[in-house]
Formats: C-alpha cells, sequence, structure tokens
C-alpha cells in the first residue's frame, strides 16, 4: 500500500496495490462519471427507492450525484487549505466518528465526512489530518447492510492495522512515508 498527498498535509489517500488511482481520486472519478452512476443506481434501485432517500430516479440521481461530488471535493479542498483563518474551521469541523456511540476522538479514529448519499472514510491521524481510506455511494441505514459498504468497512482495518506495522503515529510519520 502507498500512501499519497491529496491536499497539503491535511489530506492524504491510500493506494492500493491493485489500483491505478489512489483513492481519493478514483471514488471522484467514479462519482463524475455518468454511466458509472447509471450502472450504480440500476443496479441499487431498490435501496435508491426505498425510501430512506426518498424516491429518485436514476437520472435524478445521477445528476444530483454529480451536484454533490462537484460540491463535496470543494468543500474539501477549501478546509484543507493551510490558512491561519481556516484552521479553526478545517477538516475536523466535517469528519465525524464513523459510529455516532463514539464521541472520544483518538488517533487512528474511524471517521466519515458526506455530502449526502457521498461518504469519505477515513482514519484520523492528528487534529485536522486525515487518510482516505475508500468511500461509497451509501443508500441504506447501515453499512454492513450491503457488500460495498461493507468492504468499507474491511478496508479501514486494514489501513489502520498497515499503519501501526509502519509505524505511522502523525502526520510527520506520514511525510517521510510519501518522501521515502
Amino acid at each position: 500500500m502507498e500512501i499519497v498527498s491529496i491536499f497539503g498535509k491535511r489530506l492524504f489517500a491510500f493506494k492500493y496495490p491493485d489500483e491505478t488511482e489512489d483513492e481519493f481520486s478514483r471514488l471522484f472519478n467514479l462519482w463524475n462519471d455518468p454511466e458509472y452512476l447509471e450502472e450504480f443506481f440500476e443496479t441499487n434501485i431498490s435501496d435508491l427507492q426505498s425510501g430512506y432517500w426518498s424516491n429518485p430516479s436514476v437520472v435524478e440521481a445521477v445528476l444530483d450525484t454529480l451536484r454533490y461530488a462537484e460540491h463535496f471535493e470543494d468543500i474539501l479542498f477549501e478546509l484543507s487549505e493551510d490558512n491561519e483563518d481556516k484552521h479553526l474551521n478545517g477538516l475536523e469541523s466535517i469528519f465525524r466518528p464513523l459510529f455516532d456511540s463514539s464521541y472520544r476522538v483518538w488517533t487512528f479514529n474511524k471517521s466519515k465526512v458526506r455530502d449526502n448519499w457521498l461518504r469519505l472514510y477515513a482514519l484520523r491521524i492528528e487534529k485536522d489530518v486525515y487518510i482516505i481510506t475508500g468511500g461509497a455511494i451509501k443508500l441504506t441505514l447501515k453499512m454492513q447492510d450491503r457488500e460495498h459498504t461493507n468492504i468499507e468497512l474491511s478496508k479501514l482495518e486494514k489501513c489502520k492495522r498497515f499503519l501501526l506495522e509502519t509505524g505511522i503515529v502523525d502526520v510527520d510519520g506520514l511525510i517521510e512515508e510519501i518522501e521515502s
């Protein structure tokens, strides 16, 4: 596995050995691909129209996702900027513990950030520093309810083990790993 910098020294992403892109790039490329989105929503039509997210048509879902993805990426970029005024309202203001029952903030906290049904999953390294492990279009209440979101839980664990095994515990360790 490899770690790449997305936005400065605040937002990073894993690049898995079997992938050509890091997870951030891979996900936003998919979320901006109308053909992929149409196929995804057609495949998951029962979840899409279950009422959890009202009952959009496939076309509405595709158009909404394209808008959500653009907005989502803009927010992440803005909050990742290394700017003193924004430091108080950085990434920490939008990333939340993965499970609502978690209330303490630790190193390697499993975290999520969302824009409607789009989710990025990450590990918190330190205040305002996150590594994206994956993401999904989440149309159900629980991640365990669908294979594509359940896979994201596994990725979080796999990435956490990788960080522990390589001794990366802070942003300096991340930078060192990237530069080596």
